[in-house]
């Protein structure tokens, strides 16, 4: 089974090459980013290399004061540029993943992850037997206590494993195929401003400011509105009946692959509806409010369609499936602190050993604009289109 799909960005998505960007990859002007383009500066009339390379030496370089001592046009020596509204000054940005022509699309290892989350949780709410084998795995982690700097990746590799299969070989999800979507053009990206928010000891949700560091963040992200494809494939020749028995598929790991959208469906809806109790609790009322109308969006999506919330500022809730264990009646009462403290979740920066009280997690990523929130990151709707 082969499907097409489009993948429209709700709230802007941020997904990372791995770098950042600072003062020497460009600058901003007129309410926009510009990467300059050095083999456009080299080649410029104006250009001194051994002027130039002392210049950008100095700790005060800025080429904004450059080009315009050298009398140069700065959207002819730039790579590109981007909406930004406003300067992003010492902060550095988080370059956006692109093609070697700059031309930003989303990877399917992204999309396939997601999925992944998703598919997981359904398991174990179906699989008495996969669930409290996890949950055992669980406990026996904690009881083991922390050794040097414990891998917080071990609970989900022995999960994942019952779930979906004991090695890489018979995993479930080498029948499921993600393509990258198509590239689009770099006037879909703009430059936003992500702030963590924070519970303080008052239990507020405030912006972080931690020994007079802010907690912000500049991204490379898809605006909202934009539309990209994709295909998404199932190995049918994997679910024939001796490959099937071969690689040890069970008949929920092949129905439940096979359901994705109804899956990603009830994931989100489960996400969506803690992540609207925790802004309405905590009085964030603007993103609560998102929230309230995708509860709506998403109990309205056509047959075949789902929203996933992608990429970079996600959180906690949206890759992992802790909440199934901890907010669970047969769960020991402690099993939340446990975890905290076996794998350091939210330990005291600066008394080690030190877990506080407050709601966990107490943190979020939110976009702002100025000091007014507007949107959570990372939301789009997937849905099946044929050509």
């Amino acid at each position: 089974m082969k499907q097409k799909y489009q993948l429209q960005i709700i709230t802007p998505v941020h997904i990372g090459s791995g770098e950042t960007l600072n003062h020497i990859d460009g600058c901003y002007a007129n309410d926009r980013w510009y990467h300059i383009d050095l083999d456009k500066v080299l080649a410029h009339q104006s250009t001194d290399l051994n002027a130039l390379t002392s210049e950008m030496a100095q700790r005060d370089f800025r080429w904004e004061r450059h080009l315009r001592e050298h009398n140069a046009d700065l959207s002819e020596l730039s790579a590109y540029s981007l909406a930004c509204s406003q300067s992003p000054e010492e902060v550095e940005i988080r370059e956006a993943i692109m093609t070697s022509g700059y031309h930003p699309f989303i990877p399917g290892s992204t999309l396939k992850g997601a999925i992944r989350t998703a598919l997981l949780g359904e398991i174990l709410s179906e699989s008495d037997d996969i669930y409290g084998k996890s949950l055992n795995q669980l406990e026996n982690l904690i009881d083991q206590g922390s050794r040097g700097n414990p891998r917080r990746e071990q609970p989900a590799k022995g999960i994942e494993s019952l779930a979906f299969g004991r090695d890489p070989n018979r995993d479930l999800f080498r029948a499921l195929q993600v393509s990258d979507t198509m590239p689009l053009g770099t006037n879909s990206l703009e430059i936003g401003m992500a702030w963590t928010v924070t519970l303080n000891q008052n239990s507020q949700l405030v912006q972080k400011i931690e020994r007079g560091r802010e907690y912000k963040n500049f991204v490379q992200q898809f605006q909202s509105g934009q539309h990209l494809t994709f295909t998404l494939k199932i190995d049918e020749l994997l679910f024939r009946a001796r490959e099937k028995k071969r690689l040890g598929f069970s008949d929920l790991q092949e129905n439940t692959l096979r359901d994705i959208a109804e899956v990603c469906r009830s994931a989100t809806h489960q996400l969506i509806c803690r992540e609207q109790d925790f802004f309405g609790y905590y009085n964030l009322s603007e993103i609560a409010d998102f929230y309230d109308r995708l509860i709506q969006e998403n109990k309205l999506l056509p047959e075949g369609a789902f929203l996933l919330q992608i990429g970079w500022g996600t959180g906690y809730y949206s890759n992992t499936v802790t909440a199934l264990f901890t907010e669970d009646e047969v769960s020991s009462d402690n099993l939340e602190m446990d975890l905290r403290e076996r794998f350091k979740l939210g330990e005291s920066r600066s008394r080690r050993g030190q877990y506080d009280d407050r709601e966990f997690p107490k943190t979020r990523r939110i976009l702002y604009r100025g000091r007014n929130p507007i949107a959570p990151l990372g939301w789009v709707k997937i849905s099946p289109f044929e050509d």
